[in-house]
C-alpha cells in the first residue's frame, strides 16, 4: 500500500471524524483505489515483459554471435620454436667472444677441407 491509499484508509476508519464519508462517495474511493491497483499491476507486468524481451533478445545475438565464431573460422596457429627466434646480434658476438658457438653455426654444414 502506498501512502496515499494508507492515508485514505486512515480517514474512512476514522472514529473521531464528525462527518463520515457517504455511501457513494465511498465507492468511488474504492473504486479509485482499485484502478491504481489495477495500473500498477498493468506498469509492473509491462516492465516485466519488456525485460525479458531485451534478455531473450540479447541471448539470441550472443548465441549467434558464439556460432559463428565456432563454426569454421579456427584456422590453425602457427607453430614457433626457440630456433626460428632470430637472436639479436649483440647477443651472438657476445657469445662468440666467450668461445660459445652460436646456435646458427650448428646447423650449418661444415665444409671439409676435400670439397674444391
Amino acid at each position: 500500500m502506498d501512502h496515499f491509499e494508507q492515508e485514505l484508509t486512515r480517514l474512512m476508519r476514522d472514529s473521531r471524524e464528525d462527518t463520515p464519508y457517504e455511501e457513494r462517495h465511498r465507492r468511488r474511493l474504492h473504486a479509485a483505489v482499485r484502478a491504481r491497483r489495477r495500473a500498477r499491476a498493468a506498469w509492473l507486468a509491462t516492465g516485466s515483459a519488456l525485460a525479458l524481451a531485451g534478455l531473450g533478445v540479447g541471448l539470441v545475438f550472443l548465441a549467434s554471435a558464439f556460432a559463428q565464431v565456432g563454426s569454421g573460422s579456427r584456422q590453425p596457429r602457427p607453430v614457433t620454436s626457440a630456433e626460428s627466434v632470430p637472436i639479436p646480434t649483440a647477443a651472438r658476438s657476445a657469445s662468440a667472444a666467450h668461445g660459445v658457438p652460436s646456435p646458427q653455426a650448428r646447423h650449418q654444414p661444415e665444409s671439409s677441407p676435400r670439397d674444391p
